[in-house]
């Protein structure tokens, strides 16, 4: 696994993170094509590549661009994978005024491919595959920096400049070498008379004609709800995003007596986000916790009856037992002049990690909405130290990452049996009152490789390739196998 890519985790901490949308794309890389957007400017953990996208509320109006044909999305190629886009216009150095409000938009489709289906209002999948490629649906505002901000790709396989349907347009296919329904086509659609560049993400699920033919009969319609530009996340901050900074580098190794590790069975204390019973939120201390139990299987039983993720019930065979997953071993190129290539394949197992996890409130106050996490952390303990597990490293067989088809990953906990109807993962504890306790069930599928290497981080801004301070200071749970 690639350190620097969060593949298939779910956001499930406060604050930004649960501003971005659920499950779907934050899991999707090494796919690298699928960007964090948010409307309102915000500090953004993005980069070039970055995972899933976010609603289509968009902002629209239609008096100021009267000669909007003069404005055009162009292509370049830079390299022989790589690819420039930009916004340019036959006035020079013409600025693009904006008004402090203008309309929401929607955009409604003329034609959809057969076989699928809206989820939301941004995001069309195949109905047998509904929580993974189709189309995602997304917008930045133009602003007066738009003619300099020009979007820098590698890794295009093919590239073209062409209208669609009345908008001018741009469309991007990236190297794709696992075929996992991973968004790895985009489309990118210059409507300046609705002040808007309209992003779409298609899965691998979807051939390019089809995408083609969607965009073509796509249209903007205009809302009466109103919005402020000022807070519109714009196209020269997509080509040149904020990167949000954790205020602390990144740690990959520690001294053993640098990081506590407990073992099934052991109490030891965090601090957790709550809210007392007048409403005001604060770190809550001490929150005792225990992990009761740790069980393994090769396949769901342990789950039976229980709400599980949807992609589960894909992982198994006709006999109920979890599938292998294909692990391909990639060297990397570099996007311009190279491509990435598979240099080896292998088939493993995959397991079911299920454990319990009791969580007791030893303040001397009631406390409501207490934030829960358990995250899978894959640490190599030798020599008198933790490191953070990196295949590579131990390989020395010339590859640079490793990417699977299964339903393995680590990180967040994709199964939790207690929810909340508060905050946007519900991974909430409703109520403790002092001294009352309740136990919380976590559940993961992990590849059998990796079963010897499991740590639980419990404290709530839990990391996966960063032993972080408040995992130092916290410790971790070894539960390996």
């Amino acid at each position: 696994m690639k350190l620097e890519d969060l593949k298939k985790d779910m956001p499930r901490t406060p604050d930004f993170i649960h501003e971005m949308i659920r499950e779907e794309v934050e899991r999707q890389i090494k796919d690298d094509k699928v960007l964090h957007i948010s409307e309102r400017k915000r500090i953004l953990h993005m980069g070039k590549t970055a995972a899933a996208a976010v609603v289509c509320a968009l902002a629209v109006s239609t008096a100021v661009y009267a000669g909007s044909r003069l404005y055009h999305m162009y292509l370049e190629k830079t390299g022989k994978y790589s690819t420039s886009v930009g916004i340019e216009t036959e006035k020079e150095q013409e600025e693009i005024s904006l008004p402090e409000k203008i309309h929401d938009i929607e955009i409604q489709a003329d034609y959809i491919p057969e076989g699928m289906e809206w989820s939301d209002e941004s995001h069309l999948t195949y109905s047998e595959n509904p929580y993974n490629g189709g189309f995602t649906i997304s917008s930045v505002l133009m602003d007066k920096e738009d003619l300099e901000a020009v979007l820098v790709d590698t890794g295009v396989v093919e590239s073209e400049e062409r209208v669609f349907g009345k908008y001018s347009g741009v469309y991007l296919r990236y190297q794709n070498l696992t075929e996992d329904a991973s968004f790895d086509q985009r489309i990118y659609l210059l409507c300046p008379e609705e002040y808007r560049v309209v992003i779409l993400y298609i899965g691998d699920d979807v051939s390019k004609e089809e995408a083609v033919k969607f965009a073509e009969n796509l249209t903007v319609a205009e809302k009466d709800t109103m919005v402020e530009t000022g807070g519109l996340y714009t196209w020269s901050e997509y080509v040149s995003p904020e990167v949000y900074d954790e205020g602390e580098e990144i740690c990959k190794e520690v001294e053993e007596e640098n990081l506590p590790v407990y073992k099934t069975g052991e109490k030891f204390h965090i601090t957790a986000l709550a809210e007392d019973t007048e409403g005001n939120s604060f770190m809550a201390d001490p929150i005792a916790v225990t992990v009761d139990s740790v069980q393994t299987a090769d396949d769901l039983k342990l789950l039976e009856g229980k709400e599980i993720p949807e992609e589960w019930t894909k992982a198994v065979d006709s006999q109920g037992k979890l599938v292998n997953n294909h692990l391909s071993y990639i060297k990397s190129g570099d996007g311009v002049s190279t491509l990435d290539q598979i240099v080896k394949r292998e088939s493993v197992k995959q397991k079911l990690v299920y454990t319990t996890v009791t969580y007791t409130n030893e303040t001397d106050s009631e406390l409501d909405h207490i934030l829960y996490l358990g995250n899978l952390v894959l640490l190599d303990h030798q020599n008198g130290k933790y490191r953070i597990y990196d295949p590579e490293e131990k390989s020395g067989n010339g590859y640079d990452f490793v990417e699977g088809d299964g339903a393995a990953g680590i990180g967040e906990m994709r199964y939790f049996s207690v929810k909340e109807e508060y905050g946007n993962g519900g991974n909430y504890i409703s109520s403790l009152k002092p001294g009352e306790s309740i136990q919380i069930e976590m559940a993961w599928i992990v590849n059998e490789s990796d079963l010897g290497d499991m740590y639980l981080d419990l404290q709530e801004e839990g990391s996966t390739y960063n032993i972080s301070e408040a995992m130092k200071n916290t410790g971790v749970v070894y539960i390996g196998q």
